[in-house]
């Protein structure tokens, strides 16, 4: 300000008559007024497409669509926090790209249900949208005939879900290597009122057959009615996460809810191995009005439907794994087979009859398993795992003359101080086997 009254003074000196002064010296103040006005609106208004000018009129900015100010969510901070914030120049400049489900929204928006497909400027940060797949529902089994897509239920209704290609097969669409014939199923649930995004923790994973991975369909439940589980006519999957999370915790309050459905697979590198992080991604979402009167019943039947499916997959024959074909390595964890088996299964041992067992190719020891808040060791697992092939033969179990397999392996528990506990069992589950393929 001093250098601008010292300009005006000099200039006064040379200018005849009081009136021409006072002229001059008034435009001059009126100009500095002016451009303090307009420089304080512009950058209070962050990226607003107008500016207020000395004398209230407004002037429209020109602001190029990669100077627009977007924000990303985290999980923690929502849409509220500054490091998340960047320019598709920045995005570009950074090398970003984002998926087109990527929750996203312009700086000024509201509300939490926005993806950056939703945004044309956002396109050269964008991976093309994939619509290979195509994900419906209903409020009546896809199953059987009649079946009408919906997207919009409320908590008293079920829900069931179809996917379905658009082109070539599931196995195509997700490009399911032969070794990994599983999809991966989550849910998202949208809260626009409290601008919250809850991405579920717990996600399925469903192995296909080869029939279902080479078709062009499959259907899962959601919030499926309890008596198809008892007549046979349930869907090819039960994504039950959905139903299982109708807890106080994950809906606050009685309202309208978005609900996203994501059917997932690892992308793999040009080594076939699973590339972390990222995926093949499809969606679709549904509106949700939700009634804390109805979640007891869901979560009674879903807890019924889980105990149904564990009785069907018990008595499910299964195909043999590899292991059956492979030769078996030598034990090198330090205990015998027949501790082993004895570890595994003890009494029963007199029931049944040992058709082969298998050790997995490993230099012996151990790898330890952390816990992720503490960053201690919680446990640790043997390096070498086996595989058991059995047929039951005694005449008072009602399941005498089947053939089931295990496979198994070795734990021991952290101590503390750097110690172990005594090996014990880590065992997955057993499955039935037609016993004509054990031969």
């Amino acid at each position: 300000m001093k250098k601008i009254v010292l300009v005006i003074a000099i200039i006064a000196t040379s200018i005849n008559g009081n009136a021409q002064f006072g002229n001059l010296l008034k435009k001059a103040k009126d100009k500095v007024t002016e451009k303090k006005t307009v420089e304080t609106t512009t950058t209070a208004t962050n990226n607003s497409q107008t500016t207020t000018n000395g004398d209230g009129s407004n002037n429209k900015l020109s602001i190029a669509k990669s100077d627009v100010s977007f924000t990303l969510f985290d999980q923690n901070y929502g849409y509220r926090s500054p490091s998340n914030d960047g320019t598709v120049a920045k995005f570009i400049e950074d090398k970003r790209k984002f998926s087109p489900y990527r929750h996203i929204r312009k700086y000024e928006e509201k509300g939490s249900f926005h993806f950056a497909k939703d945004y044309p400027e956002l396109a050269p940060v964008m991976e093309p949208v994939n619509n290979d797949l195509v994900i419906s529902f209903s409020n009546s089994p896809f199953t059987s005939t009649g079946a009408i897509a919906a997207n919009s239920f409320t908590s008293g209704q079920n829900i069931y879900g179809k996917i379905t290609t658009t082109k070539g097969t599931i196995k195509d669409a997700l490009k399911i290597a032969d070794n990994d014939d599983g999809i991966k199923i989550s849910f998202t649930l949208y809260d626009n009122e409290e601008e919250t995004i809850n991405s579920f923790s717990t996600g399925e994973t469903f192995l296909l057959t080869a029939a279902q991975a080479n078709s062009k369909l499959v259907t899962f439940d959601i919030i499926p009615d309890l008596k198809n589980y008892t007549t046979g006519k349930q869907s090819d999957f039960s994504a039950g996460t959905f139903a299982a999370n109708h807890t106080q915790y994950i809906f606050k309050k009685n309202g309208n809810y978005k609900v996203a459905v994501f059917v997932k697979n690892e992308k793999v590198d040009d080594w076939g191995k699973p590339i972390y992080g990222e995926d093949i991604v499809f969606a679709n979402f549904f509106d949700y009005t939700f009634s804390a009167k109805d979640a007891a019943k869901i979560k009674k039947d879903q807890s019924e439907i889980n105990d149904l499916k564990n009785e069907a997959k018990k008595n499910a024959i299964t195909v043999l794994p590899e292991e059956w074909k492979e030769k078996s390595s030598a034990l090198v964890m330090g205990i015998t087979q027949d501790k082993l088996l004895q570890m595994l299964l003890g009494a029963d041992l007199k029931s049944l009859k040992l058709i082969k067992f298998f050790a997995s190719s490993s230099n012996g020891g151990w790898t330890a398993i952390y816990d992720q808040v503490n960053v201690l060791p919680t446990y640790r697992k043997s390096n070498q795992y086996y595989t058991v092939f059995y047929k039951i033969v005694n005449p008072n179990n009602s399941n005498n003359g089947k053939c089931w397999f295990q496979t198994f392996g070795l734990r021991q528990q952290y101590m503390g101080g750097g110690t172990y506990g005594v090996a014990t069992i880590d065992a997955n589950d057993w499955h039935f086997a037609e016993c004509d393929k054990m031969k």
